[in-house]
């Protein structure tokens, strides 16, 4: 049995039309990529890694594609509960619209549901009955898609919409709302190459993982949205994945704005610790054989790597962490921690066993001083615990964890909503108070499943 999650309803506003916001993918980032996943504004991803295709062969616009890891499952529920009068008198018809395509399976249903979240009556679709009365006592119709087949453009849909015969203001496309906090301090980690399953449950190999899981939310249906890495690196740290293929630096150099920027324009400090540097801004492997400078991914735009004063104040080596957080006040609010290429997971085995050993051993390390840190006792601070990529599993499945000081995360939690790189990068900018970078972290849902309510966390200074 396939289980469908349900996304907050969309507010209506004045107006009539279409009920099915941004029902061809328009207001969102497309790729050309086939190889790249994106978010689909308007719309909550049950599973897989969908994408906004800017086009397909035989349709020239934006559609809705499968994408490239397996099948894609959506939904958008509509709130129709301002036409319960009409709908309860038997008066009024809802029909579905759209197109279809591809050389797999696209499946478009609309179901009615109750004010309990209970379907009702017949199930619209688009290869089947296409209007119907809607049946008394609906409140919100679920509009699902589902994209099968093999390859990304295996199936798409576009210009999907949802009518119905009495007058009903259509949703406002929205970000989805946040549950995030505002934090003094976010860390970011992403180890590489490890399969969600290699390193979840490996209590003998990974077990300061697995008990920074049980310490914070471990999410459970987090995909990344690329292969090989670099690109995943952008897609958190700068909105998109940019480029297509395996390139990596000094082959790139990217004039977009990236998280640092956002970061300095809300008046914030942001550093990037990245082991074996040597001295800031060092981008050869003279200290250390292992080092990857773009495994911090800030070398790869122009306005970093090509301004070397700035570049020197924010790339450093993770030997200047500890000293950081010797104060509140010296550590930045947002920093990128990245290890080697061996103690990352990636030359030491690919979340083998042996590369499990590495990751745990460096992970305990390098956070002990943070946990014990001012910033992190006295402030409100967010560690966040990702991979770039999965290692053999073909829907690029990882393991992300959230631990967070003064009680706001919830411990031992297990989040179940899809979530990917982009969600990341949503909840660093809500953590911080950031603005989006591109249509894929504005419109990305924040990983709330992780945090408490508000108000539920612990004062500092009590």
């Amino acid at each position: 049995m396939l289980l469908l999650l349900s996304p907050p309803l969309a507010p209506v506003t004045a107006g009539a039309g279409n009920l099915i916001p941004d029902g061809d993918g328009a207001a969102g980032l497309c790729t050309d990529d086939p190889g790249a996943a994106t978010t689909i504004p308007g719309w909550t991803v049950v599973e897989g890694s969908p994408a906004v295709r800017c086009r397909v062969a035989g349709h020239a616009g934006p559609v809705i594609a499968r994408g490239p890891w397996g099948a894609a499952v959506l939904e958008q529920r509509v709130d129709v509960s301002a036409a319960g009068a009409a709908i309860d008198a038997g008066s009024s018809v809802a029909t579905l619209s759209g197109s279809r395509g591809g050389h797999g399976k696209a499946e478009v249903e609309a179901h009615f549901l109750a004010a309990s979240g209970n379907e009702i009556g017949p199930t619209l679709t688009l290869a089947g009955p296409a209007a119907a009365t809607v049946p008394p006592g609906t409140r919100s119709v679920s509009v699902r898609i589902r994209l099968s087949g093999a390859g990304a453009d295996a199936a798409w849909v576009t210009g999907l919409g949802l009518g119905l015969s009495v007058e009903l203001p259509p949703p406002v496309l929205a970000p989805p709302p946040s549950a995030v906090p505002p934090f003094d301090h976010v860390f970011l980690i992403v180890m590489e190459n490890t399969d969600y399953r290699q390193v979840i449950g490996d209590t003998a190999n990974a077990p300061y993982i697995n008990g920074l899981a049980a310490r914070g939310t471990l999410f459970a249906n987090y995909d990344a949205v690329y292969h090989p890495s670099d690109e995943n690196y952008l897609a958190i740290a700068a909105g998109d994945t940019f480029v297509r293929g395996g390139l990596y630096f000094p082959k790139l150099r990217l004039a977009q704005r990236h998280i640092g920027d956002a970061v300095e324009a809300a008046g914030k400090s942001w550093k990037a610790y990245e082991q074996g540097m040597g001295p800031p801004c060092n981008t050869t492997t003279r200290y250390d054989r292992d080092f990857e400078p773009d495994d911090a991914p800030f070398v790869l735009f122009a306005d970093i790597i090509g301004d070397l004063p700035r570049c020197r104040a924010h790339l450093v080596d993770t030997d200047q962490l500890p000293v950081d957080l010797r104060s509140a006040a010296t550590t930045p609010n947002f920093a990128w921690i990245a290890a080697d290429d061996y103690y990352d997971g990636e030359a030491s085995g690919n979340g083998s066993p042996q590369s499990l050993r590495v990751q745990d051993a460096w992970l305990r390390t390098t956070l002990a001083p943070l946990f014990a840190s001012p910033a992190w006792t006295g402030e409100r601070s967010l560690l966040l615990l990702t991979w770039d990529e999965s290692a053999t599993e073909t829907d690029n499945h990882i393991a992300t964890i959230l631990v967070a000081s003064q009680g706001l995360v919830r411990p031992g939690a297990v989040a179940r909503r899809h979530a990917d790189h982009y969600a990341l990068a949503r909840t660093i900018e809500a953590a911080l108070g950031l603005q989006p970078l591109t249509a894929n972290d504005r419109y990305a849902e924040p990983l709330n499943e992780a945090f408490v309510s508000p108000g539920a966390g612990t004062d500092p200074k009590r």
